[in-house]
């Protein structure tokens, strides 16, 4: 009887012993299977991270010269093509289709109208315009891109997947900026002169005229140099902007607070009085010269006056754009007749400075006025002569 316990027992062994071979190979593949999950799971989530920073990188390439478009500069469909190319190559993108998108991030066809989505489902043979279609529409001010990035697997190669694709959208758009850090001081559309009294005086809107920036190792822009009067508006309050009620005048044009604007115009706080003026002189001057700054631009409001505040005293600006302007100096004096606010000739550049006349100004501001681009908010409407143009990423 014993014997025979013994036989059964050893007949079984070889079975169980293939049993447990199975299993273990079982186990094996699900580890393999959940280890590859946890790491491709990783390193999928890290490609989509590379592929949506490269999309926003070939976005806002796309933006920015269409943003030149909008300042004069000539520009081709192909031009615009290339540079996204260009930021999508660098960026790691290995594919990407970019179409044309109005001011507000819609898509738009090859005639300019905004269309539902890329596909056009009203019109299929219509659909937004391609990037590298040979046209540039109508109204375009941004592109939206979708790109595509291919990389290989690791564990994922044993149980069958060899590369998996990552995907990113992004959508960039230009136009006038409404935003940014700006200096807390407010110029006149129209350059204007400050009579004897240091008021406002009434002279016809210009067109300042645009200097480029200057091209490393020159200093200073190419092009006329204003200088521009800071004068008394209103009942006493002078060119100073309030930006921030909780800031002081010093601690606003050392740290200039983020503005956001949605639209233009607005109405913004001016300082009460003068005592920003010396401050903000002194901190430009040994912080910001040839450098350059955002400063806000108001125009004649609808009571009819230059650029004057409304409500005297703790009165307020009409803003409606934003200029770049490249600093040459500022000068606060109290004398009503400031030499530095006063035709002269650049000791350095040797050209002469146009002043705005200058009759009576006992403060002003020296420098250039450029175009310049800027990452912040982005507001609809038409870019004019002095208006700063802003990048914004929306998608």
């Amino acid at each position: 009887m014993e014997r025979v316990r013994s036989q059964m027992l050893r007949s079984r062994r070889p079975d169980e012993r293939g049993q447990i071979i199975v299993i273990a190979a079982l186990a094996m593949i699900a580890m393999i299977a959940f280890g590859a999950l946890v790491l491709e799971g990783g390193n999928a989530y890290a490609q989509q991270r590379v592929v949506q920073n490269g999309a926003d990188a070939t976005a806002d390439a796309g933006a920015v010269r269409l943003g030149q478009r909008l300042a004069g500069v000539a520009t081709t469909d192909l031009q615009v093509f290339t540079v996204m190319n260009t930021s999508a190559t660098a960026n790691r993108i290995d594919s990407f289709t970019a179409r044309y998108t109005n001011v507000k991030g819609q898509y738009i066809n090859i005639s300019g109208t905004v269309i539902a989505d890329q596909a056009n489902p009203a019109n299929p043979a219509d659909p937004a315009a391609l990037v590298g279609g040979g046209t540039i529409p109508p109204n375009t001010q941004g592109v939206a891109v979708g790109g595509t990035r291919n990389f290989p697997t690791y564990l994922g190669r044993a149980i069958g997947f060899n590369s998996f694709d990552a995907s990113a959208d992004a959508t960039a758009i230009t136009g006038r900026l409404v935003g940014g850090r700006f200096l807390p001081i407010v110029l006149p559309v129209s350059i204007v002169d400050c009579e004897t009294n240091g008021n406002l005086g009434t002279v016809p809107e210009n067109a300042w005229v645009l200097a480029q920036k200057p091209v490393p190792p020159a200093t200073y822009p190419t092009g006329i140099e204003y200088i521009v009067p800071l004068c008394k508006t209103g009942g006493g309050s002078f060119q100073i902007l309030d930006l921030d009620p909780t800031l002081s005048c010093a601690q606003e044009v050392a740290n200039p607070p983020l503005i956001s604007w949605p639209t233009l115009p607005v109405t913004v706080p001016s300082d009460n009085g003068n005592n920003c003026a010396k401050p903000i002189s002194d901190y430009v001057n040994a912080n910001l010269r040839y450098k350059t700054v955002l400063i806000p631009i108001c125009d004649n409001s609808p009571a009819g006056d230059t650029c004057g505040t409304q409500g005297g005293s703790h009165a307020t600006y009409r803003i409606t754009r934003i200029a770049a302007f490249f600093i040459d100096y500022m000068d606060d004096s109290n004398n009503k007749n400031n030499s530095n606010c006063q035709n002269h000739v650049n000791a350095t550049t040797a050209q002469p400075m146009v002043t705005i006349a200058g009759n009576g100004s006992s403060s002003c501001i020296a420098g250039w006025f450029v175009r310049y681009f800027k990452s912040g908010p982005v507001g609809a409407g038409s870019v004019g002569n002095s208006d700063a143009i802003g990048v914004q990423l929306i998608k």
